[in-house]
C-alpha cells in the first residue's frame, strides 16, 4: 500500500529547496574569488604607483630647493637683493611650486612667496652656504595637487576595469552552469519530487550523468528504506514520547537541585574538554555554552588552564581528590573559587567548584587588623619603655639646661667661661631634643595644640640652618618644593610637625645618589571612601604631605619595621639615632592622622601623610616678650616636687625671675603647708614617688583653697592626669627640664591670664 506526501509538506520542502541554488551559490563563489584576487592585485598596484609618485615628487622637491640654494649662494653673498628677488620669482612661476621663502642668517626675508591653497604640501628647507659659511635658508614648497589628481585617474580607472571584470565573469559562469548543471539538476529533482508524492515505483532512466545518476541510485535506495522504517517508527512513537516526558521531568529536578547547591558541576574528558555543566552558571561568570565542548586552554587564562590540566592529570594518574584554590578578575575586584577533580573513569573525571571569596575576603581583613593590632601593641610597648626612660632623663637634664642660663646671666659678657658654659647649655639642649623624640615616640609629647599651616612649616624648615647643613652633607641634592594653594590648617604642635618635615625630608635625602631630587607637596584634599594600606583611612577632609625621592628605595622586607625605633640603615653618628620615622609615626598618631609608604628597590620611595583639616583660623602671633618684661614683683610661689635638685633649679630660676619662691617634697607636705598659709601660685610635679601625685594634690589644695592658681610641670608629659588637673583648674603645663624663659612666660600667664 502506496502511501502519498501530504501536499503542504511537499510544499514546504519546495520552498525551501528554492532558497538556495548551487549555480548561483557558485557563480557567486567564482565571481567573488576573481574579484578578490583582481583586487588585491590592482590595490598592490595601486598602492606601488602612488608611492612611486609621492616618491619622485619629493625628489623633485629635494632638487628644486637644493637648486635653488645653489643659485643663491652668489647674490647672497654679494647681498644683491634685486638677483635674489628674481631668483625667487623664477622659481615661484612653476606651477608646481605652492611657496618660496629665502631667509638671511639673521632671520631677514629676502623673498616670499606663497600660493598654498591646500594641507600637507611637500616642504623642504636647504642652507644656503657660500665658501664653508652659512649665509641663509631656503625654504619651498611643492603642490601635492597634480599627484592626488593622478591617484583619482588610477583609482577610476582600477574601479572600471573591476566592473568590466564582474560583468564578464557573471554572464560566462551563469551559461557554463546553465548549459552544466542545471537541466540534469532539473531532471533530478523532477523526480525526487514523485518519489516524494508517494510514487515509490519512479527510476531515474532520463539521468546518464555518472554523478547525479549515482545520487537517484542512492535515493531510490533510501526511499525503500523510508517506507520500510515508517512502519517501525509509529510503534517506538508512542514509546518514545512517555520516555522522553520522564527524562524531562527528572531533569528538571536535578537541575534545580543543583542549582540550589553552591558548587558548579563539570564533566571532563581526558584531553580536558568540557563534556557538560550543571549548576547556577552567575556562580562562576560563564555560561554552559561557553564551556561544554570547548578545551581548557578556550575558555581558561592560559596560567589557570595549566593549573587545572595539571590537577586533571594528577585525578586520572591517582584517582584520588584533588583539591586547589585560583582566583579570577573580575573587573576591578577578584574573585576566589575552590576547585574538586575525581576521576570517576579511566576517560571522564568530576569537577566541582565553589565560590569563596567571601571567606578569603574576611580572612585577608582578619589578618591586615591582627598586624595593624600587633604593630600597635609592638609601638605601645616600646613607647612605654621610652617614655620612663625619657621621665628619669628629664630630670637629669634639669641642672645641665637650667643652671647654665643663671651662670650666663651672672657671668661678665668678657668672661672666657661664658663659652664654656653655653657649650654645656646647647649640649643639654641637644640631650633634652633626643628625650622629646623618646616622649614622642611614646605617644606622650604632644602638648601644645595650635592651629598651623603645613605650607609655613615646610618653607620655614627650608630656610632654616638645620636644611642647610643637610644641603652642605648632600651638595648635589634638589628640594623642590610643590605647595599647593589656599591649602587648609591642622591643629597639632608646631614643633613635631617640623621636626616630621625635617626627618622626612633628610631621610630622602639620605637614600639619594648625587644629584638627587627630593620633592615636598602639600595639597587638599577629601576622602569619600575608606582606603586601606598600611593605615586604613577614614572619610574625612584632609590636608596631604607627600615627600618623594628618586633614591634606593626600600625593600619589601625593611618596609614592615621602618617604624621600628632605633631601626636605621643609615650611617650612626652622622644620621641620627634610628629614631627618625618612630618620631614620626607618634606625630602622625598624635595628631589623628595616618601615613603611607610606598617604595621599590632602585626605584625611590614616597611617603604620604594625611592630617585631619580644620577650618579654624590661626591666631594673631603674642608680641615678643623679654625676661626683663617677664620678671614678677614679689608673689609667693610653692614648688611641690619630690627630687630635690628639681626643687633647688625651679626656686633658684624663680627666686631670679623676682618671685618669692619656696618648695615643698610632695604632696602631702604641701597640703600640710598651705593648711594655714597662702601663696599667689603652685608649680606642682606632676609624678610624685612615693606618694600622692600632682592631680591629687591639687584636689587637695583646692579644698582648702578653691580658687589657688597652680601650674603644673612634668618631665614625662602630658598625660591624661595632667589633662585632668587643667580641667579642674590648673592654668598651664611646663615641661622639663625648666627653661627660664619657658617657666617666665607660663608663670606671668597663670598669675595674670
Amino acid at each position: 500500500m502506496k502511501r502519498s506526501t501530504p501536499p503542504s509538506l511537499t510544499l514546504k520542502n519546495i520552498k525551501l529547496r528554492r532558497g538556495r541554488s548551487i549555480s548561483r551559490e557558485l557563480t557567486v563563489s567564482l565571481v567573488l574569488l576573481v574579484l578578490l584576487v583582481e583586487g588585491v592585485l590592482l590595490l598592490l598596484i595601486y598602492n606601488r604607483q602612488t608611492d612611486e609618485l609621492y616618491r619622485r615628487l619629493e625628489e623633485k622637491a629635494d632638487e628644486y630647493a637644493a637648486n635653488l640654494s645653489e643659485t643663491l649662494a652668489v647674490p647672497m653673498w654679494d647681498l644683491d637683493d634685486e638677483q635674489i628677488r628674481r631668483i625667487g620669482e623664477g622659481f615661484a612661476r612653476n606651477e608646481m611650486v605652492a611657496s618660496v621663502l629665502i631667509r638671511g642668517a639673521e632671520g631677514t626675508v629676502h623673498y616670499q612667496s606663497n600660493r598654498l591653497v591646500e594641507d600637507h604640501p611637500i616642504h623642504r628647507k636647504f642652507p644656503i652656504i657660500h665658501t664653508g659659511r652659512t649665509l641663509g635658508h631656503a625654504e619651498i614648497s611643492l603642490s601635492v595637487a597634480a599627484y592626488r589628481q593622478e591617484m583619482v585617474w588610477l583609482r577610476n580607472t582600477a574601479l572600471m576595469v573591476l566592473a568590466v571584470s564582474l560583468v564578464v565573469i557573471v554572464i560566462a559562469t551563469g551559461i557554463i552552469l546553465r548549459v552544466l548543471m542545471r537541466k540534469p539538476l532539473d531532471i533530478l529533482r523532477e523526480g525526487m519530487d514523485r518519489i516524494a508524492r508517494g510514487n515509490g515505483d519512479y527510476r531515474f532512466d532520463k539521468i546518464h550523468h555518472e554523478e547525479l545518476a549515482d545520487i537517484a541510485w542512492r535515493f531510490e535506495t533510501m526511499a525503500d528504506k523510508v517506507r520500510q522504517r515508517e512502519r517501525s517508527l509509529k510503534k517506538e512513537v508512542v514509546e518514545r514520547k512517555r520516555a522522553e516526558e520522564k527524562i524531562r521531568q527528572s531533569d528538571i529536578r536535578t537541575r534545580a537541585i543543583l542549582n540550589a547547591i553552591p558548587d558548579i558541576l563539570f564533566q571532563f574528558d581526558r584531553e580536558g574538554r568540557f563534556v557538560d555543566m550543571r549548576g547556577n552558571p552567575e556562580r562562576l561568570g560563564i555560561s554552559p555554552d561557553r564551556c561544554v565542548g570547548w578545551n581548557l586552554e578556550q575558555v581558561m587564562p592560559q596560567k589557570l588552564a595549566s593549573i587545572f590540566r595539571r590537577q586533571l592529570s594528577r585525578s586520572f594518574e591517582t584517582g584520588k581528590v584533588t583539591v586547589f584554590e585560583y582566583e579570577l578578575p573580575f573587573g576591578e575586584e577578584n574573585r576566589y573559587y575552590e576547585a574538586r577533580l575525581v576521576a570517576v573513569s579511566d576517560d571522564l573525571a568530576l569537577g566541582m567548584v565553589r565560590n569563596i571569596t567571601e571567606r578569603v575576603t574576611a580572612a585577608d581583613s582578619k589578618q591586615r587588623l591582627m598586624e595593624q593590632l600587633q604593630r600597635a601593641q609592638k609601638m605601645e610597648a616600646i613607647g612605654m619603655l621610652a617614655g620612663g626612660v625619657a621621665h628619669d632623663l628629664n630630670n637629669v637634664l634639669s641642672g645641665v639646661v637650667s643652671y647654665p642660663e643663671l651662670i650666663l646671666m651672672d657671668l661678665p659678657q668678657d668672661s672666657p667661661l661664658r663659652q664654656r658654659i653655653h657649650t654645656i647649655q646647647k649640649s643639654g639642649e641637644r640631650a633634652a631634643h633626643i628625650v622629646q623624640d623618646l616622649l614622642t615616640l611614646a605617644r606622650r609629647g604632644v602638648s601644645v595644640s595650635e592651629i598651623v599651616n603645613l605650607n609655613e612649616i615646610v618653607q620655614d624648615y627650608l630656610s632654616s640652618p638645620e636644611c642647610d647643613k643637610l644641603r652642605t652633607y648632600h651638595p648635589g641634592i634638589q628640594l623642590i618644593p610643590e605647595l599647593g594653594d589656599d591649602l587648609l590648617n591642622v591643629s597639632g604642635s608646631p614643633i613635631h610637625l617640623t621636626k616630621t618635615v625635617m626627618n622626612l625630608i633628610s631621610n630622602a635625602a639620605e637614600a639619594t645618589t648625587d644629584g638627587g631630587v627630593v620633592r615636598i607637596a602639600t595639597r587638599n584634599c577629601y576622602i569619600d571612601t575608606p582606603i586601606d594600606g598600611y593605615d586604613e583611612i577614614e572619610e574625612g577632609d584632609y590636608v596631604m604631605l607627600t615627600v618623594k625621592d628618586n633614591g634606593i628605595g626600600i625593600s619589601e622586607k625593611d618596609i614592615d619595621r621602618i617604624f621600628e625605633p632605633f631601626y636605621t640603615k643609615k650611617v650612626m653618628g652622622r644620621s641620627g639615632t634610628g629614631l627618625g620615622m618612630a618620631v614620626v609615626w607618634g606625630t602622625v598618631k598624635d595628631h589623628h592622622g595616618y601615613i603611607h609608604i610606598d617604595s621599590m628597590p632602585n626605584q625611590g620611595t614616597t611617603v604620604t601623610i594625611h592630617l585631619p583639616a580644620t577650618r579654624k583660623r590661626r591666631a594673631q602671633a603674642d608680641r615678643q616678650e623679654t625676661i626683663e618684661t617677664l620678671k614678677g614683683d614679689g608673689e609667693r610661689i610653692l614648688v611641690v616636687d619630690d627630687v630635690a635638685e628639681q626643687r633647688e633649679i625651679a626656686t633658684d630660676l624663680l627666686t631670679r625671675l623676682g618671685y618669692s619662691a619656696t618648695s615643698v617634697a610632695g604632696g602631702e607636705a604641701a597640703a600640710a603647708y598651705l593648711h594655714d598659709r597662702e601663696v599667689d601660685l603652685v608649680v606642682l610635679d606632676m609624678i610624685m614617688d612615693p606618694g600622692i601625685d600632682g592631680l591629687e594634690t591639687y584636689r587637695r589644695i583646692l579644698r582648702i583653697h578653691p580658687h589657688q592658681r597652680a601650674l603644673i610641670a612634668s618631665g614625662y608629659s602630658e598625660s591624661e592626669r595632667v589633662q585632668e588637673a587643667r580641667r579642674i583648674g590648673a592654668g598651664a603645663y611646663v615641661k622639663k627640664p625648666y627653661r627660664i624663659e619657658t617657666l617666665a612666660r607660663a608663670v606671668k600667664t597663670v598669675l595674670h591670664g
